[in-house]
């Protein structure tokens, strides 16, 4: 399922809605398997990105 949502129009309810759920988990899984950024670690990214957008409105 990684080539993406293979979903259209014609597909029926219970179809559609097992490609969903499948999707859902997929997500929960990544953001399970996800290690948690040190705050200090994000604080320092938030000042780098707000450094950047203000030099390149």
């Amino acid at each position: 399922m990684l080539g993406g949502l293979a979903m259209d129009a014609t597909m029926p309810v219970v179809e559609t809605t097992e490609l969903l759920e499948e999707l859902d988990k997929g997500i929960d899984d990544m953001e399970n398997s996800r290690i948690t950024p040190h705050e200090d670690t994000m604080k320092l990214l938030m000042q780098r990105y707000d450094d950047y957008v203000s030099q390149n409105p």
